[in-house]
C-alpha cells in the first residue's frame, strides 16, 4: 500500500462499503445508482489502491477480504462526518436532520417557555436528537468549545463578542404581587409606596455584578431594597410572594406562568429596566452555516 491516500477517490470508499454490505458488486452498484461495469472498475482500483484482493469471488457474489471489512467498519469515521457537513451546507434538509441539536437556556425563559419551545423544535427537525439545558456559570465557555449549539438569554448576561447575538423577543416588565395587594394598585403604582414593600430577587444565573438590575434600579431611583428572598427558582419565588405581602419585578410570561398572582403596573422606571430583551446566539464562525440560521429561524417564529 505504497499509494499515497491524497489520490483516494473518497467515493470508492463508499463503493467498498456497499459492496461488503451486499456482498456482491452487482447490488452495490444497484445501491449506490451506477453501472456495474463502473463498480467493477472501481472495485480494481481499490485493490491496486490498498495492493489487497478486498474481494474474493464465491458462487454467489463475493467474500470481502479481513482489510475490505475493516475499511467498511470504518466507514462512518471516514466519510459520515464529511456527508453530514455537506448535507448540512449545500442541501440541508431540516425535517431529514439526524443529528443533535444543543440549546442552553436562561432557566427564567425555560420556565417560562421550555414547553412551547421543545415542541416548535421538535416539529422543525423532527429526527434531531434535542439537548436542552440550563444556563449556568459554565455554560458560556462550554458553549466556545462547542458543546451547545444555540443560547436563549435575556440582557442581563454578560455574553462573550465571539457568539453571535439576535433579539428573539421583548416583553413588558410587571410587578408580580398576591391577588388583592393591600399596597399596589391596579392603575398606576409610584416608588415612594413601591420601595417600602419586601422585594424577591431574581438575578440572572451568571451575574457578574453583586447587584442584579432589579437592585440596581431602587438604588438609581435613591432606594435601598429590602430583599426579603433572593432566589434562582421561579415557582419559590412566586411562593413567597403567595405567603406575603412581598414584591417582584418580572415579565408578563411569568405572570401567564403564575395565574394565581396579579401583575401591577411598575413605577416610572429607566427605558433599559422597562422591559426584558431576549435574544439568541450561536458562535460567529457558525454564522454561514445553514444548521445554525435555520435553527435561528425557527427560535424566532416561536417567540413571536
Amino acid at each position: 500500500m505504497s499509494n499515497p491516500l491524497s489520490e483516494l477517490d473518497l467515493n470508492l470508499i463508499r463503493l467498498l462499503k456497499a459492496v461488503v454490505d451486499h456482498k456482491s458488486i452487482k447490488l452495490a452498484a444497484m445501491q449506490l445508482g451506477i453501472s456495474q461495469p463502473s463498480a467493477s472498475r472501481g472495485v480494481v482500483k481499490l485493490k491496486q489502491f490498498f495492493n489487497d484482493p478486498l474481494f474474493v469471488r464465491k458462487a454467489h457474489g463475493v467474500e470481502p477480504s479481513p482489510l475490505a471489512i475493516r475499511l467498511a467498519s470504518e466507514f462512518d469515521n471516514i466519510l459520515a462526518p464529511i456527508e453530514k457537513v455537506l448535507l448540512e451546507f449545500s442541501d440541508f434538509k431540516p425535517t431529514e436532520y439526524r443529528g443533535s441539536i444543543a440549546i442552553v437556556v436562561d432557566p427564567y425563559v425555560m420556565d417560562e417557555h421550555g414547553q412551547h419551545l421543545l415542541s416548535c423544535c421538535h416539529r422543525a427537525f423532527p429526527l434531531a436528537t434535542l439537548v436542552f439545558s440550563n444556563w449556568d456559570s459554565s455554560s458560556q465557555l462550554e458553549m466556545l468549545d462547542g458543546k451547545f449549539d444555540y443560547c436563549i438569554l435575556d440582557q442581563e448576561t454578560a455574553i462573550a463578542k465571539d457568539i453571535y447575538m439576535q433579539p428573539l423577543f421583548r416583553e413588558k416588565r410587571v410587578i408580580l404581587a398576591k391577588q388583592h395587594h393591600p399596597t399596589l394598585r391596579i392603575d398606576q403604582n409610584d416608588w415612594p409606596q413601591v420601595a417600602t414593600l419586601p422585594l424577591v430577587s431574581l438575578p440572572a444565573p451568571t451575574a457578574y455584578k453583586p447587584l442584579c438590575t432589579v437592585e440596581s434600579e431602587y438604588q438609581r431611583m435613591g432606594y435601598e431594597p429590602q430583599v426579603l428572598l433572593k432566589t434562582f427558582n421561579l415557582r419559590v419565588a412566586c411562593q413567597m410572594l403567595l405567603e406575603t405581602n412581598a414584591i417582584m419585578f418580572a415579565s408578563e410570561s411569568t405572570a401567564d406562568l403564575m395565574p394565581e398572582l396579579h401583575a401591577y403596573p411598575m413605577p416610572n422606571v429607566n427605558r433599559n429596566f422597562s422591559h426584558f430583551v431576549v435574544s439568541g446566539g450561536y458562535l460567529q464562525t457558525h454564522r454561514n452555516y445553514p444548521l445554525y440560521k435555520h435553527l435561528h429561524q425557527v427560535l424566532q417564529a416561536t417567540f413571536r
